[in-house]
C-alpha cells in the first residue's frame, strides 16, 4: 500500500523505471541470495558450492523464502506503467468500488463459503490481491484531502475491531465444527484489516504532530526497514540459541517476544553500520 501512495502518481520513463528501480532491487536479490547460499553452504557440512544449484536457487526463490516480497516487487515494477494509467485515470467512484469488490469477493464470499460448506468458483475473482493494495494505497493515501480524512477514522477503528472480531469467531466455529484451529482462516479479514490500520495511522499523522526527536527516530528506523529485512535472517540465526535456551526455561510468549525483538535489533545494528560505508548508502 505504501507502494501505491508513492509510486502509482509519480511520472517516470520505462528507461528509468529499469534503471532506478528494477535493476536496484534485481542487484539486491542476486548479492543477497549469493550470500545467504554461501551461509548455508557453511552451516550445512559436506555441501559444495555450484553456480549452477545457485542459480536454480534464485530463480527459483528457494534459497532464502523471505525474499518472496522481492520477486514480487519485481513483477509490480514491470507493469508499474500500466498500474499508474489505470490508477490515474480511474475516479474515485471507481477505485472505491475496486476496494468494495475485493473486500467482498476475498473476505465475504470465503467467509460464506466456510460457514455454508458451499464451493465458490475461483474463477469469479481475478483481480490480483498484490494489484488491489497498490491501488488502495494510492486511493488512501493520495485520493482522500485532508479535510475529509479526519473526519473518518471512525470507519478507520471500526474496520480493525470488525476484522479482529471476526476472525475470532471464525477460528473459533472453526474450532467448534472440526476440533482444530485453523492457521489459514487467519487472513481471512486482511483486507479490511490492512485498509483500516493504513488509514488509522495516516489520520493520527494528520492530526497530531509527534515531537522532532521522536520523528526523527522513526525516520532512522524506517531508513532501515529494507536492510533489516534483508538481515533479519542473519540474526534470526545468531540468536537461535538464546530462544532455544529461553523456550527450554521460560514460557513460549517470552521466548518468541525476546527472539524476534532481538532479531531486529541485531538486523538494525548490522544496517546502520553497512549505511556507513560510501556505496552501500
Amino acid at each position: 500500500m505504501i507502494t501505491g501512495t508513492l509510486l502509482l502518481d509519480k511520472e517516470e520513463s520505462i528507461r528509468n523505471l529499469y534503471k532506478k528501480r528494477i535493476g536496484r532491487i534485481g542487484i539486491v536479490l542476486i548479492l543477497f541470495s549469493l550470500f545467504y547460499y554461501c551461509l548455508n553452504i557453511y552451516r550445512n557440512e559436506g555441501s559444495t558450492f555450484s553456480l549452477t544449484s545457485f542459480f536454480k536457487g534464485m530463480t527459483s526463490g528457494s534459497i532464502q523464502e523471505s525474499f518472496w516480497y522481492l520477486y514480487l516487487y519485481l513483477g509490480l515494477l514491470a507493469v508499474l506503467p500500466l498500474l499508474r494509467r489505470m490508477a490515474v485515470a480511474s475516479k474515485d467512484d471507481e477505485l472505491k468500488y475496486i476496494l468494495f469488490l475485493q473486500i467482498i469477493l476475498e473476505t465475504g464470499i470465503r467467509a460464506l463459503s466456510f460457514l455454508t460448506g458451499a464451493e465458490i468458483n475461483g474463477n469469479l475473482y481475478v483481480l490480483n490481491r498484490y494489484v488491489f493494495y497498490l491501488l488502495a494505497g494510492y486511493y488512501l493515501g493520495r485520493r482522500i484531502d485532508t479535510d475529509r480524512a479526519s473526519g473518518l477514522y471512525a470507519t478507520g477503528a471500526a474496520a480493525i475491531i470488525l476484522s479482529l472480531v471476526g476472525t475470532c469467531i471464525i477460528v473459533r466455529i472453526g474450532w467448534h465444527r472440526d476440533g482444530m484451529y485453523s492457521q489459514g482462516l487467519l487472513d481471512l479479514f486482511t483486507p479490511v484489516l490492512t485498509l483500516g490500520v493504513f488509514w488509522e495511522i495516516r489520520w493520527f499523522c494528520l492530526k497530531y504532530r509527534i515531537s522532532e526527536r521522536l520523528e526523527r527516530g522513526i525516520c532512522e528506523i524506517g531508513g532501515c526497514v529494507f536492510g533489516i529485512y534483508l538481515l533479519e535472517q542473519l540474526a534470526r540465526i545468531q540468536l537461535l540459541p538464546l530462544y532455544l535456551y529461553l523456550t527450554e526455561n521460560t514460557f513460549g510468549v517470552l521466548a518468541c517476544s525476546c527472539y524476534v525483538i532481538g532479531s531486529f535489533g541485531l538486523a538494525l545494528i548490522y544496517t546502520e553500520l553497512l549505511k556507513r560505508i560510501p556505496l552501500l548508502s
